[in-house]
């Protein structure tokens, strides 16, 4: 039975540009926020993407890994905003105070800092594990590419190479959409996916 994935491939390969494009321009003085907001608007079509795909092959992991992802990173980019601010905030009122430094205002800073790294790390793991998934389901090689050089650039994020490898990966993620058949059908021998 053919399994039509042509809005699938759509909604993703929108998704992933329009992520890639938030990501780095992102950055941009006075852009920034809208750029952030088109970032989100192609998070929801890459999750409607997965979504699709994982209902239409029975198999919902793309979908649960990646929304995990999502939500990880979210919840914790508020928590470690709300944690900075109130730490920065209480800085200056013990300096004022009399006191040179302040250890809560510095240990939620910390804490802040902390809790972004631990959301980052929740996030890209659960978003290999959707890249791998995926692969898994259509045979897409560039999704496992994608999830393998998504790998490399979170584990060498400290130095510059990091971050290029994260580029690389970005760009793999379009082509996986890209290169996603429009239509799979399922064989009834193994249960495995056959391209039409």
């Amino acid at each position: 039975m053919a399994v039509s994935l042509k809005n699938e491939k759509n909604y993703g390969l929108i998704g992933s540009v329009l992520v890639l494009a938030g990501g780095f321009l992102g950055i941009i003085p006075y852009i920034g926020t809208f750029m952030g907001a088109i970032s989100l608007v192609g998070q929801v079509l890459i999750l409607l993407a997965l979504k699709g795909i994982g209902d239409k092959l029975g198999d919902d992991r793309p979908f649960r890994y990646y929304l995990y992802s999502v939500i990880a990173g979210i919840a914790g980019l508020i928590l470690a905003v709300v944690l900075v601010i109130i730490g920065a905030l209480s800085i200056p009122s013990f300096v004022e105070n009399g006191d040179s430094v302040s250890l809560v205002g510095i240990s939620l800073l910390g804490t802040g800092l902390l809790v972004l790294l631990a959301a980052a790390i929740v996030g890209i793991y659960f978003t290999i594990r959707a890249w791998r998934a995926t692969y898994e389901l259509t045979g897409v090689e560039e999704f496992d590419k994608t999830a393998t050089w998504l790998m490399w650039g979170a584990v060498l994020a400290i130095v510059v190479i990091g971050l290029v490898l994260l580029l690389v990966a970005a760009v793999y993620q379009i082509l996986a959409f890209a290169n996603l058949p429009e239509e799979l059908e399922r064989s009834n021998e193994s249960g495995t996916l056959v391209i039409s």
